[in-house]
């Protein structure tokens, strides 16, 4: 790292601290520390590409479709989308578009996005199931934060759709602190019921990752035995 003698001397006295206290290396891939994801079956990778960033994947993704992306902030990305793929409709999540708005006021009112404010999850729910040809989820980053956003977009992406998941890494080098994206992830490819489309890497590591349904036959086997088990889950939950 480019730091100085002073913030050298600063974070060595940080790591010494993160040994002594935290003991990361005390449990097996620090699971006393962090979620530690699913190991990955290789038949979820059989399918994956690997691009050298995002924006290579980009062009791969559906093209004049209905895009949503969770987490917006400046709008750079979604600016990206627009111009690269066309999309008939893109809808934008966030907390608040001042930021938005104020870094690019054309993209907040291009008459093919839809602005949503407020609680990503709840905001998405509102709109009807399978409408989305693919989703771009980049929001609370946290472990609960991306399993609300991923229950609600597995339902709202077409039966062929694609999710895509920004900051496929467990460990934010830039804010020292866990993510949940690669927990939850894996444990959708885990499922058997979920492929990997791509993975685009990022300098930093900040990758994403696409998935969609799987479309082998253990992937609908799956899927039926899902669907079978929350029939039988809601009908033990009716009233007798």
């Amino acid at each position: 790292m480019k730091l100085t003698d002073e913030q050298r001397t600063w974070f060595d006295s940080v790591r010494r601290q993160w040994f002594e206290r935290i003991a990361p290396n005390a449990g097996l891939h620090g699971a006393h520390v962090l979620d530690v994801p699913a190991r990955l079956p290789q038949a979820a990778m059989s399918r994956a590409r690997v691009f050298a960033d995002r924006m290579a994947a980009l062009p791969t993704l559906p093209a004049n479709a209905v895009v949503a992306e969770i987490g917006t902030e400046t709008g750079w990305f979604a600016e990206q989308v627009l111009a690269a793929l066309d999309p008939r409709e893109l809808h934008l999540f966030d907390l608040e578009f001042d930021t938005l708005r104020g870094a690019r006021p054309a993209l907040a009112d291009h008459p093919r996005v839809r602005l949503h404010q407020g609680d990503s999850p709840g905001e998405l729910a509102k709109l009807p199931d399978r409408y989305f040809d693919w989703i771009y989820i980049d929001g609370d980053h946290t472990l609960e934060g991306v399993r609300r956003d991923a229950e609600v977009a597995v339902a709202k992406v077409k039966s062929d759709g694609i999710l895509v998941f920004n900051d496929y890494t467990v460990w934010s080098i830039l804010e020292l602190t866990d993510y949940g994206v690669v927990p939850i992830v894996n444990e959708l490819l885990a499922s058997g019921e979920w492929e990997m489309v791509h993975i685009a890497l990022h300098p930093l590591m900040y990758c994403d990752v696409a998935i969609r349904r799987a479309r082998s036959p253990a992937g609908r086997i799956a899927r039926y035995r899902r669907t079978l088990m929350d029939i039988l889950r809601a009908r033990l939950r009716r009233p007798t």
